[in-house]
């Protein structure tokens, strides 16, 4: 896996048809139990994604390969059921970095990755805590406390997390969010023009 990962570096267009017959062997591996071995498999992806960010063509493809089940595996990564990560720090950040370049390069892949439920992922690296499933009925004892407490739960879950992913999580979800139609920003921001 570790060779493999040097050879995802500046995956060429023309190696394109080579890896698409790999990764789901690559995917497999991602949620296997050896750090080593995660933790290449996951420098595998993120080096593709990386090789084919001015392809987005070809990024899309690489990405909702076999249903998205890529999209998946890389959400059950970053946010795993069982508890915590198996890669590590800097490759979780790198992880977040590339999701967010393939998130610019194509809106195809943005949307992928919100049908992937990546913004769960997204809104438990920020708080700490799982989304609601309902947002009117919190469902745990963070969420249902007062504001203060809640702020507080928030800013100590920030406060661990490396500022690194803190803000590339914040870059992903920049990309995720629909653009603004021209002119629409300054009167969300300033309210309508009283001339």
């Amino acid at each position: 896996m570790h060779a493999a990962a040097n050879c995802c570096r500046n995956a060429s267009p023309d190696a394109f048809k080579t890896i698409k017959e790999v990764l789901p062997i690559i995917q497999g591996v991602l949620s296997y139990p050896d750090q080593r071995l995660v933790e290449s498999a996951a420098l595998c992806i993120i080096r593709l994604i990386e090789s084919y960010h001015r392809q987005p063509d070809l990024l899309d493809e690489l990405l909702t390969l076999n249903d998205k089940a890529l999209l998946r595996a890389i959400n059950n990564l970053l946010l795993p059921p069982g508890g915590s990560p198996l890669i590590s720090t800097g490759t979780y950040t790198l992880f977040l970095r590339a999701l967010s370049s393939a998130a610019r390069s194509s809106t195809k892949t943005a949307v992928a990755l919100l049908e992937a439920d990546m913004s769960s992922t997204i809104y438990h690296i920020l708080t700490g805590v799982l989304p609601p499933s309902d947002p009117a009925a919190p469902t745990n004892d963070v969420q249902r406390m007062g504001g203060g407490v809640a702020d507080m739960a928030v800013m100590q879950s920030l406060a661990h997390r490396p500022k690194e992913q803190v803000e590339e999580a914040l870059s992903l979800v920049a990309e995720l969010m629909p653009p603004l139609a021209k002119g629409k920003a300054s009167t969300i921001l300033f309210g309508p023009s009283r001339c």
